[in-house]
């Protein structure tokens, strides 16, 4: 990806998009008439998400559901690493057209992906078709990426393993509140759900939240194997500050390590 490509995606949008245009299908439907051939597909993933992210700074309802893009890439990031990916990737409760399509930007897979939100649902496949990707749904193997946005976190967990309809040997790697994770609602559902496995928890950088309550972690689980005995040790870790070079290149070799003596 060039940054010079980045910023001049970023401007051909905000330059062609109307103002008033403010929901993502809307803006989805109006740049699909714009040539974006010559960018590729990254420079058009982070240039669609820099863009939503300054086109809706003044409408926090719609604002708080937007994911920085470093999350999206860091989570790809730790999949690559622990050796999780699959031939699809599948967000079954999207909450905003952002973090999948981040994610998957670092992958070659097909991506599919629901939301709750009819005005969110309606963007996804034309956004795409925009960036090029294969959106359709398969019965391949997958990897699950989706954000809990904790305003009812048990009942967003519960509905999270209904819909994801995870199978043996499949993983989801989730964007989770801190206090969500500290919560006594987090050990009951992981007790309840007997047949998942708790694989990681791995901080975010602090420097990546405005406030100490936005504070999250990456939530990694997967389904178990049937009469499964021997388990993985839990990884907990802390992604550091990313401008920290040293450390983050200890934190990548603590992937691979955990990877190969546990998986």
């Amino acid at each position: 990806m060039k940054p010079e490509n980045l910023v001049k995606a970023v401007k051909i949008l905000d330059n062609h998009i109307p103002k008033e245009l403010d929901d993502p299908n809307s803006i989805a439907q109006a740049a699909e008439k714009l040539e974006l051939k010559n960018f590729s597909q990254s420079e058009l993933v982070n240039g669609f998400n820099l863009f939503f992210a300054q086109r809706f700074e003044d409408r926090l309802q719609i604002f708080n559901r937007i994911t920085p893009p470093v999350i999206g890439d860091l989570m790809a990031l730790v999949t690559e690493k622990l050796g999780l990916a699959k031939q699809e990737i599948f967000d079954p409760e999207i909450v905003f057209p952002d973090l999948i399509f981040q994610f998957a930007s670092h992958f070659g897979q097909s991506i599919y992906g629901r939301a709750a939100d009819s005005i969110i649902d309606a963007s996804l496949k034309k956004l795409a078709n925009i960036y090029r990707f294969d959106f359709t749904d398969s019965d391949h193997g997958k990897i699950v990426v989706s954000r809990i946005l904790g305003i009812d976190f048990a009942a967003e967990m519960n509905h999270f393993f209904k819909a994801s309809n995870l199978k043996v040997g499949e993983s989801a790697i989730l964007l989770v509140n801190n206090s969500d994770l500290q919560s006594n609602s987090f050990a009951e559902i992981l007790k309840k759900n007997k047949n998942m496995a708790l694989l990681a928890i791995i901080e975010l950088p602090t420097k990546l939240f405005k406030h100490s309550e936005m504070r999250s972690s990456l939530l990694i689980l997967r389904r178990k194997v049937d009469n499964e005995k021997v388990t993985a040790q839990v990884l907990l870790a802390q992604i550091p500050e990313l401008s920290n070079k040293e450390d983050f290149s200890k934190f990548v070799s603590q992937l691979e390590t955990w990877k190969k003596e546990n998986l």
